[in-house]
C-alpha cells in the first residue's frame, strides 16, 4: 500500500470546491417551509331566526343544499348565496342564514353552511 504526503493535487481542490459552490448554490434554490396558515377564527353564533320554508316548496330528501355567506367583523352575515341553485329552498335557506348573528370577529370569515332534510317513519 502506498501513501502520500504532502499537498492533494491541485484537480481534487478544484473538484471540492465546484462541488461546495454547487450545494450553497441549491441550498439557496430551496424555498424555506411555508408557515401553517393561522386557524379560522372560531364563530359563535348568538341567535338565529327559525327556518321556514314556504308550503308547497318540497326539498329533496337526501340532498345537500351548500349556503356561502360571509361573517362580518360586527358578527352580521353578508352575501349569502346558494351553490345549488335558485329554488325555493334555497332562497329560504338565504333567508334564514341572513338572520344569524355571530359574537364580533377580527376579520371578516366565509363559511359554508349545508343544509339537508331527513325524513323518517314513526313506529305508533
Amino acid at each position: 500500500m502506498t501513501t502520500r504526503s504532502g499537498p492533494c493535487p491541485r484537480n481534487w481542490h478544484q473538484g471540492s470546491l465546484v462541488a461546495l459552490l454547487g450545494l450553497s448554490l441549491l441550498s439557496g434554490c430551496v424555498a424555506p417551509a411555508l408557515a401553517p396558515a393561522p386557524p379560522a377564527p372560531e364563530l359563535q353564533l348568538l341567535g338565529a331566526a327559525e327556518l321556514t320554508i314556504p308550503r308547497g316548496c318540497e326539498a329533496t330528501s337526501g340532498a345537500v343544499y351548500r349556503t356561502h355567506f360571509n361573517v362580518q367583523r360586527d358578527g352580521r352575515v353578508s352575501d349569502a348565496a346558494s351553490e345549488s341553485g335558485d329554488g325555493c329552498v334555497q332562497q329560504a335557506l338565504r333567508t334564514w342564514v341572513t338572520t344569524f348573528s355571530y359574537a364580533p370577529l377580527h376579520e371578516a370569515t366565509p363559511v359554508a353552511f349545508d343544509w339537508m332534510i331527513v325524513t323518517a317513519a314513526r313506529n305508533d
